[in-house]
């Protein structure tokens, strides 16, 4: 180790540049667009089913459900996404206990809910129909296809929420392979309950619940090993968790259910100015338009789970580049499949009707051309929102959620629809969320007091929010060669900060034992890897942050092997291995350590 304290900087750079944060990203982006994609998808399958097999009545049915979907999100929103916020500040503390609590309460909140849903559903079809406004013979059929789909609605429900959380466990092939396999099993039982069977709308909804259920159980299996971290504890239950998971999950549901007001006004608008032809165009657009939301959804959502986890260990670096990643790439992906869906508009409408002289083909056409502009913006609301309810801004949550949810688009759709038609629908899809994106622009000009001219200000951060500039460094190491460079570094950082020479040394040691040790050890897969490194003054106190995306490894676990009565059957290579881990863990105070999304994040203080 190096006892020098003259700083060099040529190799190893500031957090900044680091890698990690937008691998990470990216990594988690894709299940986070699956977890929407999911509702979406089962209408796409449910309408070319309908739409083919039964008729264009059955394809408004369905868009009278539409508002059903959205209360669903609701539903889920208000239980999990509280769950999901507190569970990443707890994470981002290391404190696993706390963390099971909130996935327990979750799972029990969401059972009762959805199994209460369900008997509601089946005893009271017929009234659940009338109030989505459906009537006559729609209003029966729509009531066959609830009872249906009602049968897996638990399941959708606790499903979803095993996804979520199966990707904190760094269990996404599980996930994957359940989406798929529900997919393909609402495909094959439409044709089996629909063409063979004869069972009409009600089998479609039935299809759906098959595949619900199929997805439940492929997940569910895991939360039942001793592999699972995250698990159900009784043990861990604390019950005032409950009324932090309603605070923090009502202003999403808040969003939810205004969306789903907002799909009861489209339905009166769209029945009383154009009629069924645009019920069932809005419910062919709905289809698909769920497709399109899982773009910005999914991007959004990736900022709330690495956000909670930053917000709690209250990293301001590790926040500025994850805004800077979802503003970057997550936008850019947005954008590109905004411009696919619009140059696919015919054939996507094609999907649904094949008579291009028919008014409601140029309708479903019209909205797949204009209706897919509104997912950038739409990812600018959303991702902003979960930022800001990361960071406990819940004003600016809660007015989003009703501006974005119903008052901009519908505002507008009630101005234009009676003067032109369905296109006042789609076009005040985009003048509504153009309308947000506005509010949101206000809001940092207030809270900044001058308008957002660069990342810093779109931050927002509080004075007292995480370590200041000038009691943390960041690092970020890539190679060995980097590593010979941290102590200095290190050293010169608590030589400014008043340590002793004790204490420098021990801060110095302690960072380039452990940035080896994952360099030699955590990188040994071949792939591309880098350690970003915070060392922080706090309290008197040296808090040194590793955080790594290389092979998995527990240092407290190693220094206790090694000091162990059976350290002696250790053979050479281990023992080597376990030196460094050893002398880190007697100098320092405490050593912590935890495996999130598949990152290392180890925690000493010196």
């Amino acid at each position: 180790m190096r006892s020098s304290t003259t700083e060099n900087n040529n190799s190893v750079t500031a957090s900044p540049q680091s890698e990690i944060i937008p691998r990470l990203y990216m990594k988690l982006l894709p299940m986070q667009i699956v977890l929407v994609i999911i509702g979406g998808s089962n209408s796409i399958i449910d309408n070319a089913f309908a739409g083919n097999l039964i008729g264009a009545d059955a394809m408004a049915v369905t868009g009278f459900f539409s508002p059903v979907v959205f209360f669903l999100n609701a539903v889920n929103a208000l239980i999990f996404g509280g769950a999901q916020v507190l569970c990443g500040r707890y994470l981002g503390k290391k404190m696993v206990e706390r963390t099971r609590s909130f996935f327990t309460l979750d799972m029990i909140m969401m059972m009762i809910i959805s199994v209460a849903l369900l008997v509601a559903s089946e005893f009271f079809s017929l009234n659940v129909a009338a109030a989505l406004g459906a009537e006559g013979t729609i209003a029966g059929e729509l009531a066959a296809y609830i009872r249906g789909f009602a049968l897996g609605l638990p399941f959708f429900c606790m499903g979803t929420q095993f996804a979520a959380f199966l990707q904190l466990e760094h269990q996404e092939k599980r996930s994957y392979t359940a989406v798929a396999v529900m997919f393909a099993a609402n495909a094959f039982f439409n044709w089996l309950f629909v063409a063979v069977f004869d069972m009409g709308l009600f089998g479609l909804g039935l299809s759906t619940s098959v595949g619900n259920i199929i997805f439940f159980v492929i997940q569910g299996t895991y939360f039942l090993s001793s592999r699972a971290v995250i698990r159900f504890s009784r043990k861990s239950i604390v019950l005032s968790d409950i009324k932090d998971i309603l605070f923090y999950g009502l202003p999403m549901a808040a969003s939810q259910l205004c969306i789903c007001l907002r799909g009861f006004f489209l339905n009166y608008i769209i029945q009383n100015y154009v009629g069924p032809d645009g019920l069932a165009a809005y419910s062919a657009i709905f289809s698909f338009g769920c497709i399109y939301w899982c773009f910005p959804a999914g991007v959004s959502s990736a900022v709330m789970v690495l956000g909670s986890v930053f917000a709690g260990e209250e990293d301001r670096t590790g926040l500025k580049i994850l805004m800077k990643t979802y503003l970057t790439k997550g936008l850019g992906l947005v954008s590109a499949a905004t411009l696919v869906g619009i140059l696919l508009c015919y054939p996507f409408t094609n999907v649904f009707f094949h008579d291009p002289s028919a008014a409601v083909y140029a309708m479903t056409l019209a909205g797949f051309a204009i209706y897919p502009l509104y997912a950038p913006l739409s990812t600018i609301i959303v991702g902003f929102s979960n930022y800001f309810h990361c960071l406990s801004r819940e004003r600016i949550v809660r007015i989003l959620s009703v501006t974005d949810g119903i008052v901009g688009v519908c505002i507008f759709t009630y101005l234009l629809v009676p003067r032109i038609g369905m296109m006042g629908v789609w076009v005040g899809q985009v003048l509504g969320s153009i309308f947000n994106v506005l509010i949101i622009a206000g809001y940092i000009y207030l809270y900044n007091k001058r308008p957002p001219v660069n990342l810093d200000s779109l931050m927002c951060f509080d004075r007292g929010f995480g370590v200041s500039d000038e009691s943390r460094i960041d690092i970020t190491v890539h190679s060995m060669d980097d590593v010979m460079e941290l102590s200095n570094r290190v050293w010169t950082f608590c030589k400014k900060h008043g340590l002793s020479g004790r204490r420098m040394y021990f801060s110095s040691l302690c960072t380039e034992e452990l940035a080896g040790n994952i360099v030699t050890h955590g990188f040994a897969d071949g792939k591309k890897h880098s350690i970003d490194i915070r060392v922080s003054y706090v309290n008197d106190e040296i808090m040194i942050c590793f955080k790594d995306d290389g092979i998995p490894f527990n240092p407290e676990e190693a220094a206790r092997l090694f000091e162990s009565e059976n350290a002696h059957s250790q053979n050479e290579a281990t023992a080597f291995r376990n030196t460094g881990l050893q002398i880190v863990s007697r100098i320092s105070r405490s050593m912590t350590y935890q495996n999130t999304f598949g990152l290392n994040i180890l925690t000493i203080r010196v």
